[in-house]
């Protein structure tokens, strides 16, 4: 029989080993121009998480979510957590979610933002009874059995600062006894967890040889921009057509106008400081309007001031 203190050791062993592979995989510098569209930085935010709970109450979080931080996830103010940037998975081992009041438990698994996608998939061990499940408005949820644990499933879309909260009893169980077909289907789930950690890290290696090949396309791209040094001026026209612009697309105009009317849109963000989510909205505004071009360029694309845009005098 497996007992509690050590199926609590192997959940701390398990995220030892996944921060392991993290920290030493290479971190992946992927970027691709083909962002979401959206009006804002949260419209297409999405969290996709798997939350697995053992018998001492502690939570192992894994998957996927667009901008982890404190403020919008406050568990992981006291969980030892990783996130990625780059591929934006988080690994998370807490106590914050589950609390004991005598012989009830509870999991409040509570966010603070706006998700456009939110998918978050509970596994509790099978010989738990649950109670009450509460979830705010614009969450769904279905309850299943796979491999002799609980799997409680909630989704929803456009919702505002989602809660979920799960009522259950652990069984009450004699100390020469049983549990082990529980721990056993347990540990079946936390098994699979390590093959996707290992799976993700082989991903991230493949990322990074893709990073090499955007960095060999953005300096090609780059080489490509610095042909001509004919210096743009700012007539009265353009000032003209700039004082309709947002203080964003105004910002981009002057950008492309200091790097003589052409970068790449990953050095556009940076040059300006937009999220990428909202570049890629104020980008299709501006060709829409004829100020801009947008073109190609292995993975990444190349910006330039539209000739509409500029005088015949500064035409390239």
């Amino acid at each position: 029989m497996i007992r509690k203190t050590e199926f609590t050791k192997l959940s701390s062993l398990l995220l030892f080993l996944i921060v392991i592979i993290a920290a030493t995989t290479p971190v992946a510098g992927y970027y691709s121009g083909y962002d979401y569209y959206a009006a804002n930085d949260t419209q297409f935010k999405q969290l996709i998480l798997n939350i697995y709970v053992d018998e001492a109450g502690k939570s192992l979080v894994t998957g996927y979510i667009e901008d982890a931080d404190i403020d919008s996830l406050p568990f992981l103010k006291t969980a030892e957590y990783l996130y990625e940037n780059d591929t934006k998975q988080l690994y998370a081992l807490t106590n914050a979610l589950t609390s004991k009041y005598g012989e009830n438990w509870e999991i409040n698994f509570t966010t603070y933002t706006y998700y456009r996608e939110y998918h978050t998939i509970f596994y509790l061990p099978g010989d738990v009874r649950l109670g009450k499940i509460k979830c705010s408005e614009g969450l769904g949820y279905f309850v299943t059995v796979s491999n002799e644990s609980f799997v409680i499933d909630v989704q929803g879309y456009d919702v505002d600062n989602p809660v979920t909260a799960i009522e259950y009893q652990q069984p009450f169980k004699e100390t020469g006894g049983g549990g082990v077909s529980s721990s056993f289907g347990y540990l079946y789930l936390l098994l699979i967890i390590a093959l996707s950690v290992l799976t993700l890290a082989l991903g991230i290696s493949l990322a990074k040889m893709k990073r090499r090949e955007d960095a060999r396309g953005t300096e090609a791209a780059k080489a490509e921009v610095k042909k001509g040094e004919i210096e743009i001026e700012l007539t009265s026209e353009m000032a003209r057509v700039m004082e309709t612009l947002t203080d964003r697309e105004r910002a981009i105009v002057n950008a492309l106008i200091k790097h003589n009317g052409e970068i790449t849109q990953a050095d556009l963000r940076y040059e300006t400081g937009i999220p990428k989510s909202s570049l890629t909205g104020i980008l299709r505004s501006l060709e829409r309007r004829k100020i801009i071009n947008k073109k190609e360029w292995g993975r990444t694309n190349v910006i330039e001031l539209s000739k509409w845009f500029l005088t015949k005098k500064e035409q390239k």
